[in-house]
Parts: C-alpha cells; structure tokens; sequence
C-alpha cells in the first residue's frame, strides 16, 4: 500500500481553501499598520477555521483519516499565514521595538498555568495555544495596570515568537523529518475507529520505499476497544536529512 497524498475531494477542498486563506494573508498584511490592526488581522485569519472546519465536516468525518489530514494541512497553512502577517508588521519597523519589560510581563502571564509545547507540535496545539493567550490579554488589557498601546505591542511580538518557533520546526533540515513523525503519531491519536472508540495502537511502523523510490511511513494500527486493524501511510519528504547526520 503506497500513500496517496491528499486524494480526490479532499484535495480540491485543500487547494480551494488554502487558495482562500492565502488570499486573506494578503489582503490583512496590506492593510496593518499599528499592533491593533496586527492582532485584529490574526484574529480574523483565525476564525477561518470555522469555514474550512465547516466545509471539510461536510465531506468527511473530522475524526477520520482523511478530515484528520485535511484540517491538519489546512492548519499549517493557516499557522504560516499568521506568521506572514505578524512578520511583515515587525520587519517594516526594525527600530519600534516593545518595552521588553511589559514583553516579560506578558509573556509570563500568558504563558502561566498552560501545558508545555511539545518538541515538535502540530499545527492545531500552536493555534489553540494563540486563542488561550487571546483570552488571556483581553483580561490583562481589561484590567487597565498597563498602556494598552505597550501591551498590544508587546502581543505582537509575543505571537510572532510563539509562530516562529513552530515554523523552524517545519523547515530546519532534521528538525522537519522528526516533525513529521510526530505528526503521524498525533493523526493516529484523535483516528476515530469505526466501533466509535478513539483508541487505536501502532502494532508496527514500517519504513518503506515507493516505486518511484519516495519513502513513507507504514503504520499497522490496532483497536483497543474492539481489535479492529487498519493500516494507514505518510509520506517522508523530508527523510534524506537523515543522510545529514
């Protein structure tokens, strides 16, 4: 069984909405010109999840392997597209830098409490700790303790960072290629069987080799709940950054 990427309706949901999202990056990006307008751009590209979560629930199951993948790309693609707003706003101001003590401030605050990040995390965890931290600011800001303009700046490249660093993890060499492994495992954790149970276990992870000599993943799954097995595949494109080692 050879991987077969993102196949037929999933894969024009995929092109659609990535061309969407894309589309919006550029319009936001243009539009920023204070923290205010960088932190209202990041929320709307945020809640372009509610559409594409819409659209691709109408297709597929959210908890099958092919909902799964789709919102996962989907969330990449979203996820950069934040960081090139946010970024543009930073670089075009290289000498407006926010008052690092209020940076502390925040970031220590914003970050209280929450679960670590992973070494290499998905896409989903980076947007759900975005919306955390959201929430967090607005009863910070509420508060009235600090300027509002400090704090927003101080939010902006709060988020930044928090992006960038998944970003390096999806395109530094070796880094990606682990990367992309954890994100099998993280696929085979939120597979939804179909005795309704989410419980499926790797029985064995097979290194294989396409016809046209590509490498991808072979996973043999087993149900916990009803010992149900499947198998499903991932391409490594990233796998000759082993060879750098």
């Amino acid at each position: 069984m050879e991987p077969s990427g993102v196949p037929g309706q999933a894969g024009k949901i995929l092109e659609r909405e990535g061309t969407h999202i894309a589309a919006r990056v550029e319009e936001r990006r243009k539009s920023v010109s204070t923290p205010a307008d960088a932190i209202a751009a990041t929320e709307d590209l945020f809640n372009l999840r509610r559409r594409y979560f819409g659209i691709t629930g109408e297709h597929f199951g959210l908890l099958d392997l092919e909902g799964i993948r789709l919102i996962d790309e989907l969330d990449e693609r979203l996820l950069r597209g934040i960081r090139e707003v946010l970024k543009a706003f930073v670089e075009a101001r290289p000498r407006d830098l926010p008052d690092l003590k209020v940076l502390g401030m925040l970031t220590e605050r914003l970050t209280a409490g929450g679960r670590p990040m992973p070494q290499y995390p998905i896409a989903f965890m980076v947007l759900f700790m975005i919306r955390s931290h959201f929430e967090k600011f607005q009863e910070i800001a509420a508060a009235g303790s600090h300027d509002l303009g400090a704090l927003e700046h101080a939010l902006v490249h709060h988020l930044l960072g928090v992006v960038d660093r998944y970003v390096q993890t999806r395109e530094r060499p070796v880094m990606r290629h682990f990367s992309d492994v954890a994100r099998e495992y993280s696929v085979v954790s939120r597979l939804k069987c179909a005795c309704g149970e989410e419980k499926f276990d790797v029985k064995m992870q097979s290194l294989c080799q396409r016809t046209d000599g590509g490498p991808y993943d072979r996973l043999d799954l087993q149900c916990r709940a009803c010992g149900a097995q499947r198998t499903i595949t991932f391409d490594l494109p990233h796998f000759k950054d082993m060879y750098q080692i």
